[in-house]
């Protein structure tokens, strides 16, 4: 067979299991639009784990007046390169403030300033690839949220939004297999306590908002409970064919993204706990979360939130008002603009690292070359 008979047949084959993705999710988009005014999660079993006070499978947002409020967000950039001898790894983390006035530009505010020069943190640690990555990770957060305390401190908003989750969601056997690890890792709850400890003492609102959330947290909640509504008549159709497979294949985006409608959100529900093997003897927090449509031709936002004050209905309805109203600028890309901001100013060059590699080879007085690892100074490359 040549290679344009292999190409087809691959491009075939591809196309065929979009097309069959796209029936099947459209299947589950019809039967859950159908339903989302009448399927009641705050009655759904407690063993399934929904923990909601929503009535209802979707929510309306209620509108709401941003004048004289102050809106955060929080962003960082990383940029890390990986030596024969240590790694290195350049983090900056931006805080923006936006202070809404009637009819007028929002002020904006820079925290700690509006390009701070970035941290140049290295590690000599004999880790492997993984636990490395694991490490930025770590490092990253800890900036950022480092960066949403002294927000806090100098300036109190009415509600922080972070770029991405609200946890700090890291391997923990990977962390737990590294003293230096587990360390580090111990630090990052600390800060993120301290952090939770402020928004609840300044009764700021305070979520984390995942664009591209590639999670089937919802769809498998639902997934489970598919056998326990075949009473709806909805669902009679569903329950006759093996649904199980094709629940496997999706993603709460997929299913939402015709679910909802713009300026709507999913009942909130029960994602973790805050607390893990760390620190189990510690006050504890829950964290919920939910899906919202921001703009018509964007995938819904996964939005999460630690229960600091206030119950979670009430809590849901605030911060998803506030969310909404502050990314209503786009019907294509649907994301808060003190987000957008503080990654515009947060993102760091690759070249950065590559002029510090450079500095630091002439001052030991090795080339850049020979500190870069095997795999980065082939000596043949294809095309060449």
């Amino acid at each position: 067979m040549g290679m344009h008979n292999k190409i087809d047949d691959a491009i075939d084959n591809i196309s065929k299991k979009i097309i069959a993705y796209n029936e099947h999710r459209k299947l589950f988009q019809d039967l859950f639009r159908k339903v989302k005014k009448s399927l009641n999660p705050s009655e759904f079993p407690s063993a399934f784990g929904i923990k909601t006070k929503d009535s209802f499978f979707t929510v309306k947002v209620p509108k709401t007046n941003i004048d004289g409020l102050k809106v955060a967000g929080v962003d960082g950039g990383v940029i890390h390169r990986t030596l024969n001898y240590f790694d290195i790894a350049l983090i900056r983390a931006v805080g923006v403030l936006f202070l809404h006035q009637k009819d007028d530009k929002p002020q904006v505010r820079y925290f700690p300033e509006e390009q701070p020069f970035p941290d140049i943190l290295t590690s000599i640690e004999p880790l492997s690839q993984n636990e490395i990555d694991t490490l930025i990770s770590i490092w990253r957060m800890q900036k950022e949220i480092r960066c949403g305390i002294s927000l806090l401190e100098e300036d109190m908003p009415d509600i922080i939004i972070l770029d991405g989750s609200v946890l700090p969601f890291i391997d923990y056997k990977q962390v737990n297999q590294s003293e230096f690890l587990m360390s580090q890792y111990r630090n990052l709850k600390t800060l993120y306590r301290r952090l939770y400890s402020l928004c609840e003492k300044n009764r700021t609102a305070l979520c984390g908002v995942v664009k591209d959330s590639r999670s089937a947290i919802l769809t498998n909640k639902l997934a489970a409970l598919l056998p326990h509504l075949g009473k709806m008549p909805e669902f009679e159709q569903l329950l006759k064919i093996d649904y199980r497979p094709i629940v496997k294949q999706l993603r709460d985006t997929d299913l939402l993204y015709q679910v909802l409608d713009v300026d709507e959100r999913t009942f909130e529900f029960f994602l973790s706990n805050f607390n893990d093997d760390t620190d189990q003897e510690l006050k504890d927090f829950d964290i919920h979360c939910f899906y919202l449509k921001t703009a018509e031709f964007d995938a819904p936002l996964r939005v999460e939130f630690p229960l600091l004050f206030s119950n979670q209905h009430d809590l849901a309805q605030k911060i998803s008002a506030l969310v909404i109203a502050v990314s209503r600028y786009n019907p294509e890309y649907g994301l808060p603009s003190v987000i957008i901001e503080a990654d515009a100013r947060a993102r760091l060059q690759e070249t950065d690292a590559d002029i510090l590699v450079d500095e630091i080879s002439a001052k030991i007085g090795y080339s850049s070359f020979s500190l870069q690892r095997r795999r980065s100074r082939l000596p043949f490359k294809a095309g060449d």
